[in-house]
């Protein structure tokens, strides 16, 4: 056979013609891929690589860059009751709760001291004496964080605030919270709309009376009692939380907290504070009140301290702080 006949014979391949639609459907997955790619290096650079700097808070520039300090994170942890509120909604709340949470995520050592919201504190900008959850409500989170950090003389990492109803919803999310009640808890207001009736014994609290347990301060201890209960649901709802049966409903609880919950913390180091809060109920976890007492010499009910009382309650459950001494040395 001639090379001419063989040409002839080979079948002749055609050119398939390039269809647009098909094109920009692939350009259109690329150019996704591409941005996801894009914001998702974006966001591991911004939050582990290179995460945003926030200003720490403390009562002077020795406590603000003391390496010693600062080698635990601070965070204030600010809770928010529109329900129990005189306020107006468009106007400043006080806070309903206020606690500082310490955490080592070098040891995994977590402390939580909580403060009463009838604190008599100084609150910068202001003369004579306030209640600490005023803070909040003249001057915002700065306002609050500030105004802590002078009273306890430590630095101020972070904030997290919080809305009741993320509490009720969390709550409800894992299950609720088997909790022995001390006594019998009744209260009501129909102005508040609260309704509060929790029996003596042990209880499966839900997020509605989970509320309510740790609201209550209607008997002779009134907002220090109510601060007890709080430290002891805390760690009964955390040994909760970071229980393997609720491993699964962990994207549900980060979705409550999208909404209720505002912070400046990124998320490294919430990863971190959450690695070391794991342990709760552990030995390396230890929890106080700030010291003091009842207070109405000026016709105001407070909470009053000494420079003494907040350093032992400090001491306690290990918290480190700048001292009187090393302030004068410095």
């Amino acid at each position: 056979m001639s090379v001419e006949e063989n040409r002839e014979i080979r079948p002749v391949r055609k050119k398939r013609k390039l269809r647009w639609g098909r094109l920009v459907f692939v350009l259109l997955v690329l150019a996704v891929l591409l941005t996801g790619a894009f914001w998702g290096t974006v966001w591991i650079y911004d939050n582990f690589i290179n995460p945003p700097k926030v200003d720490v808070v403390g009562a002077s520039d020795k406590i603000t860059q003391n390496e010693k300090l600062n080698k635990r994170i601070n965070i204030l942890l600010l809770g928010i009751d529109d329900g129990d509120s005189d306020a107006a909604p468009d106007e400043p709340k006080r806070t309903d709760a206020m606690m500082l949470a310490s955490f080592d995520p070098g040891d995994n050592k977590v402390a939580l001291l909580s403060l009463p919201r009838d604190t008599k504190v100084q609150i910068p900008g202001r003369a004579g004496w306030d209640k600490l959850n005023a803070a909040y409500a003249y001057g915002g989170v700065m306002m609050a964080k500030q105004t802590v950090a002078n009273l306890l003389q430590v630095p101020i990492h972070y904030y997290v605030l919080v809305d009741w109803r993320a509490f009720i919803d969390v709550i409800d999310l894992i299950g609720g919270v088997d909790l022995y009640v001390e006594k019998d808890m009744y209260y009501e207001d129909p102005y508040a709309d609260l309704f509060i009736d929790i029996k003596h014994g042990y209880q499966h609290l839900d997020g509605k009376r989970a509320g309510e347990y740790v609201r209550f301060r209607k008997d002779e201890l009134g907002d220090i009692g109510r601060v007890q209960r709080q430290q002891k649901f805390m760690k009964a709802a955390a040994a909760q939380i970071f229980n393997i049966d609720t491993v699964t409903k962990i994207p549900a609880l980060f979705s409550t907290v999208d909404r209720h919950v505002e912070t400046d913390m990124n998320t490294l180091t919430m990863i971190k504070a959450a690695n070391s809060f794991k342990l709760f109920g552990d030995e390396k976890v230890k929890s106080g009140m700030l010291y003091g007492n009842f207070d109405d010499t000026e016709g105001i009910s407070y909470w009053a301290t000494s420079r003494e009382e907040v350093q032992k309650s400090l001491d306690e459950i290990g918290i480190p702080y700048m001292k009187d001494d090393e302030d004068e040395q410095e």
